[in-house]
C-alpha cells in the first residue's frame, strides 16, 4: 500500500504548516493501552526489563526506528506496592551505553539509575529497588549523560505506579483499561515519509527539542476511548523533552487528585493545569452526566504548531471519552484524599541557591554541527557557573536534614528536578504554587524570581553514586545544566 492510499484509508494526514510538516489524525483512533505488569499481588523471580532496538508505527503508515523497554516503543506500566523490593534485571540491547533512572522514587543513590550506573551494550544491571513511599505515579527513563534526550525521545521510558494499603482500599477508579488509564504525552517530529526524526541544531540546544506532532502512548493524537458511566481516572505523564503542556477539559473544570509524589489533601478543580516535562498529575473525569468529554492541550510559550495545524486555534484534543450505557465505577467524587499538613519553612536548617545558566559562552551552532545528536562534553550550560562534571561533587547534604532549595534562571522557563526525594513547593516563580501543585512534588519550574522548595533526604548517596539535580529540558541537562550531590 502506498502512502497516499494509506492516508486515504486510515485518516492519517500530513498537514503542511508554516514552519514545516506535521502529522495529525482526521478522526480519533482508539487509545493504545500500555501493557500493565501488576506486581501488587507478589513478585516471583527477577523482573526483566530489556532495552531494545525496534521499529514502531505512530500512525503515519511508516516504521520509525525506535527504542523500547520490553516493547517496540516505550516500556510497560509497572504497578507495585509500598513495602516491596523490586529485583530488576535491566538488559541493554540498544547498541550503545545507557542507564535507567527511577524518576520520583525515594531510594539510595546506588540504585537510582543515574549517569553513574551505566549499562554497557550487552550488559545487565541488577538493582534491588526498595519501595518505601506512599502511593504515587513515577516513571523510569534513560539518564545516560550527554545522551538522555535522544534515548528518551527514542522510547526509553515507562511508568511505575506505587500503591499502598490506603490507595488500594480507596473509593477511586482502579480497573486498568476500564476506568483507570495511563497517558504518556509526547511531541514528535516526522519527515515527509512519516518517519520519526530527531536532530540537534543551535535552536534545539537553546530551547530544547520541540516536535510539531502530539502523541499519546505512542499514537498520533487525537485518540478516543469508550468508558462506562461513572468516574474515570487519568494518570498523566508529560514525557516531552522540552514542551510545557497546558491541559484542560472541554466540558467543566479539570479535577486533580494527585501530583508527582502522591494524593492531594482534597480534589482541586482548575480551569487548566500546566505540566512541565517530567511532571505527573492524576485527574478524575465524571462521565455520569455527559455523553462525551475531551481532554485538550495548549502549548505553553512559543509553541506554534497547534496554531498552524488547527487554523489559529491553539488548543487540540488529546483524548475523547465517550460514555457507554453500562454502569462503571459508581463512587462519588471524593471530598478528602490524604492528610497533608502545610509545609513549614521554619524547619529548614540549610538554604541552598541554584542559578540555572544558559549563556556560558558556548557557540551552540558550532556545537550542533560538531556532534552527532548529543551535546559533546556537556559544557555549554551550567548551574552556579559550573557545567556538569561526572567527577565533581557540587553539594554535600546531611541525611535527615530539612533544607530550602532556591532556584532561579538567567533566561527562559525551566523545569527543575531533584533525585531521591519528594518535596513541597514554598513558592513558584516568586508566588504561591497553584493548589494542584501544593502537594508532594519532585518537579518545580521557574522563569522569573525564585522558586523555593522544602526538601529532606532520607537515603544515602555516596560519592561514587551521587544524586542529580538538573533542568528537565533534556537537551539542557545533556548540555551541562546539571549538578550532583551526596547524602550521608
Amino acid at each position: 500500500m502506498n502512502r497516499r492510499t494509506f492516508l486515504k484509508s486510515t485518516g492519517a494526514g500530513l498537514l503542511v504548516a508554516g514552519s514545516g510538516m506535521a502529522w495529525a489524525q482526521s478522526a480519533p483512533r482508539p487509545l493504545p493501552l500500555i501493557p500493565l505488569t501488576d506486581l501488587t499481588g507478589g513478585i516471583e523471580g527477577r523482573i526483566s526489563l530489556a532495552l531494545n532496538k525496534a521499529s514502531h508505527d505512530f500512525g503515519t503508515g511508516a516504521q520509525s526506528e525506535t527504542f523500547g523497554i520490553n516493547h517496540d516503543y516505550l516500556g510497560p506500566v509497572l504497578r507495585v506496592k509500598q513495602g516491596q523490593t523490586l529485583p530488576f534485571d535491566v538488559v541493554n540491547n540498544i547498541g550503545e551505553t545507557s542507564t535507567l533512572h527511577w524518576h520520583g522514587l525515594h531510594i539510595p543513590g546506588d540504585v537510582d539509575g543515574g549517569p553513574h550506573q551505566e549499562i554497557a551494550h550487552g550488559a545487565t544491571w541488577s538493582p534491588d529497588v526498595p519501595i518505601v513511599q506512599h502511593a504515587s505515579m513515577n516513571w523510569f527513563h534513560s539518564h545516560m549523560h550527554g545522551r538522555t534526550a535522544r534515548q528518551t525521545y527514542s522510547g526509553l521510558a515507562g511508568v511505575l505506579l506505587v500503591e499502598d494499603d490506603a490507595s488500594l482500599s480507596a473509593d477511586l477508579p482502579k480497573t486498568y483499561g476500564v476506568d483507570d488509564f495511563t497517558l504518556i504525552l509526547q511531541d514528535k517530529m516526522f519527515d515527509g515519509s512519516g518517519k520519526m526524526t530527531y536532530a540537534l541544531t543551535a535552536e534545539v540546544f537553546e530551547d530544547g527539542f520541540e516536535g510539531d506532532t502530539l502523541t499519546v502512548n505512542g499514537a498520533i493524537a487525537p485518540v478516543a476511548q469508550s468508558v462506562p458511566t461513572g468516574l474515570v481516572r487519568l494518570r498523566i505523564l508529560n514525557a516531552c523533552n522540552a514542551r510545557f503542556l497546558e491541559l484542560s477539559m472541554q466540558s467543566g473544570p479539570i479535577t486533580v487528585i494527585a501530583s508527582d509524589g502522591g494524593f492531594l489533601a482534597a480534589p482541586v478543580e482548575a480551569a487548566s493545569i500546566l505540566m512541565s516535562p517530567g511532571e505527573r498529575y492524576e485527574v478524575l473525569v465524571d462521565m455520569s452526566t455527559v455523553d462525551s468529554n475531551e481532554l485538550t492541550v495548549n502549548m505553553d510559550g512559543g509553541g506554534s504548531f497547534f496554531a498552524s495545524l488547527f487554523g489559529g486555534n491553539a488548543a487540540t484534543t488529546v483524548l475523547t471519552l465517550t460514555r457507554r450505557a453500562e454502569a462503571g465505577f459508581d463512587g462519588a467524587m471524593p471530598r478528602r484524599l490524604a492528610n497533608l499538613a502545610p509545609p513549614k519553612a521554619s524547619e529548614a536548617s540549610v538554604t541552598r541557591s541554584f542559578q540555572l545558566e544558559m549563556d556560558v559562552g558556548a557557540d551552540l551552532a558550532a556545537l550542533a554541527a560538531s556532534w552527532d545528536n548529543f551535546c559533546g562534553d556537556a559544557g555549554a550550560m551550567a548551574i552556579n557557573g559550573q557545567p556538569m562534571k561526572m567527577d565533581r561533587i557540587d553539594e554535600v547534604v546531611r541525611k535527615g536534614n530539612t533544607e530550602i532549595w532556591r532556584v532561579s534562571v538567567d533566561d527562559q522557563l525551566h523545569p527543575f528536578h531533584i533525585h531521591g526525594c519528594s518535596f513541597r513547593i514554598l513558592s513558584q516563580n516568586g508566588a504561591a504554587p497553584p493548589a494542584y501543585a501544593a502537594g508532594w512534588k519532585d518537579m518545580v519550574h521557574v522563569e522569573e524570581g525564585w522558586s523555593e522548595v522544602l526538601v529532606r533526604f532520607d537515603y544515602e548517596a555516596p560519592k561514587d553514586a551521587p544524586y542529580m539535580y538538573h533542568c528537565h529540558i533534556l537537551e539542557h541537562e545533556d548540555c551541562g545544566m546539571m549538578g550532583q550531590f551526596t547524602v550521608g
